[in-house]
């Protein structure tokens, strides 16, 4: 067939016009994936030579996704450049929420958001809007030019395939011989995997996501992984067989508050008057441990990862969420040795499973508003104030608090705070003083309160709000307890401590199920927090085996799962 010069030119037009499509989808995935590196700030974990080959990576990756986007019509085009939009944004949020990036799990937990709405409106930050404004930039360029089958030929396929290849191949070379540093690795357990997707694109993290929801989501491949020689061993030493545990001798009363800071602690007003008034007048007038910085420890629960942590002495799941996913599992806890037992649950929605997981970790009750509306804490404290006033006998409290939960309840307080503070930090620190004054209120009550005398006190947080940097992103830990006499202070500890310490002030040191860390009690712990015996990584590792084959159940064979 000869072709006319009509057809030559209207061959020629539909080539143009495709490279430019190819060309506009290509450039505008690339600039999302700037935007969201520079939103969630990966590059500052990595040197100048990394961050290159991420790059590199990054025109691969959108190189790659051009390409299957390239119709023949404008719509799918823009149709894919409007998902990745709100994938990158869903990436946003969740990375600045939690400080680790969406995985399976936590997409399917979509649910545990209701109610929660306006905490999750308070990301939203002004350079996440120029994400739109490429879509649309993108948009009016594909406009101008008529939308027509492309027509290019085999040759210019094979040189993006080339091209796509050869930038893959330079940058994993360049990942291999630039690997992350020391500092790096130890910023998370999930460092391997946050290094990936650090020095990769946005848009190859949707295949990691694929495999999670096959390997963690369908098979549970993670469930049939045998334990290793070393940590059988590890096992043997803080698994022991089950002892006649001792009977408690008071109400044990159990303060998780959320996202509680420990440089609060340390904050004053612009008036010098301190933000946590209460708090520190109850550390500094009794006998107490005290651990000034708690590295918390959660992955992708939040708060459901710091529930099971602080009660059960267990890690969360290197992908997924225990409370969700094996919520009806038998756990080892603290709440068990009381005659009773409840939760105080602020939210009237049955967040992160609690109605399930309130059994699996002891408790006999959840109490929560009957209404549709969230207590604030005076409901809070007024309500665990009533439950404990009844108790009759030794009784277990879990309270949870919520007025310093995102946004910030502004409202509470006004106190006048200096400019060295950030809008966002200062109604987090008006929050703070506000659930500091309800706290204090109560602790006033159980100080003169008959049926509170011999109770053990444990005030701590859930997780960090901020950061890690600059003395924030660290929590406190108060316990009080009838078996200390006189003050204990420690720099630094990790809220996997909380647990052995727990059941050391408790009177329940010889509880089969010690957890992975250090009884801040123990005359050896100083030695013990600098040379800990089983590593972040191990216990990780371990307790994510020990919780997906439900080790603990009585029903389940542990000589078969060894």
């Amino acid at each position: 067939m000869i072709m006319t010069s009509g057809d030559l030119l209207a061959h020629s037009n539909a080539n143009k016009h495709a490279r430019i499509t190819l060309s506009v989808l290509t450039a505008a995935l690339f600039i999302k994936c700037v935007i969201l590196r520079y939103c969630t700030g990966v590059d500052d974990t990595l040197s100048a030579g990394q961050t290159l080959c991420a790059y590199l990576s990054v025109l691969a990756a959108a190189l790659t996704f051009g390409m299957v986007a390239w119709f023949p019509k404008r719509w799918p085009s823009v149709l894919v450049l409007v998902l990745t939009d709100l994938w990158f944004i869903a990436l946003i949020w969740y990375h600045a929420a939690n400080g680790v990036w969406l995985n399976a799990q936590a997409i399917f937990s979509i649910t545990e958001l209701r109610g929660f709405e306006s905490s999750i409106l308070s990301y939203l930050a002004w350079p996440q809007l120029f994400l739109p404004l490429t879509t649309l930039l993108a948009a009016y360029i594909l406009s101008i030019f008529p939308s027509r089958k492309p027509a290019t030929n085999r040759r210019v396929l094979v040189t993006n395939i080339v091209l796509i290849v050869s930038l893959s191949i330079f940058a994993a070379v360049g990942r291999t011989f630039l690997p992350q540093s020391e500092e790096n690795k130890m910023r998370s357990f999930l460092a391997e995997k946050n290094f990936y997707i650090a020095t990769h694109s946005p848009l190859a993290h949707l295949l990691m996501i694929g495999k999670e929801a096959v390997q963690d989501g369908l098979l549970r491949w993670n469930a049939k992984r045998p334990f290793s020689e070393r940590e059988k061993t590890i096992l043997a030493e803080i698994h022991r067989p089950e002892q006649m545990p001792a009977e408690p001798q008071g109400h044990l009363v159990y303060i998780l508050v959320e996202s509680w800071e420990s440089w609060t602690l340390e904050t004053e007003d612009r008036f010098g008057q301190a933000i946590c008034p209460y708090l520190n007048a109850y550390i500094n007038s009794r006998p107490r441990l005290y651990v000034k910085e708690v590295e918390t420890q959660q992955v992708y629960g939040r708060s459901g990862d710091g529930q099971l942590i602080t009660q059960t002495g267990l890690l969360p799941l290197s992908s997924g969420i225990a409370c969700r996913q094996f919520g009806e599992n038998t756990y080892p806890n603290l709440a068990h040795f009381y005659k009773s037992g409840a939760v105080l649950n602020p939210y009237f929605v049955p967040v992160w499973n609690q109605t399930v997981v309130t059994g699996s970790y002891g408790f006999e009750r959840l109490i929560s508003p009957r209404r549709f509306r969230n207590w604030n804490d005076s409901l809070l404290m007024v309500e665990a104030q009533r439950f404990l006033t009844h108790a009759t006998a030794p009784t277990a409290a879990l309270i949870l608090t919520i007025d310093t939960h995102t946004p910030f309840r502004t409202k509470q307080d006004t106190a006048s705070l200096d400019e060295r503070f950030t809008e966002v930090e200062k109604d987090y620190l008006r929050s703070v003083r506000y659930t500091d004054r309800q706290i204090g209120a109560f602790l006033q009550w159980a100080d003169t309160a008959a049926v509170m005398q011999n109770a053990t006190f444990v005030i701590t947080a859930d997780h960090n709000h901020f950061e890690r940097r600059d003395g924030k992103g660290f929590c406190p830990f108060i316990l009080v307890s009838p078996c200390i006499s006189q003050p204990v202070n420690y720099s630094n500890a990790l809220q996997m401590d909380i647990f052995p310490t727990v059941l050391h002030a408790i009177g329940q040191s010889n509880y089969a199920w010690r957890g992975f860390g250090v009884d801040l009690l123990d005359t050896s712990a100083s030695y013990l927090l600098q040379h800990r015996p089983i590593s972040v990584q191990e216990a990780y590792r371990l307790s994510d085996k020990l919780i997906r084959s439900n080790y603990f159940s009585p029903l389940v064979s542990t000589k078969d799962l060894l």
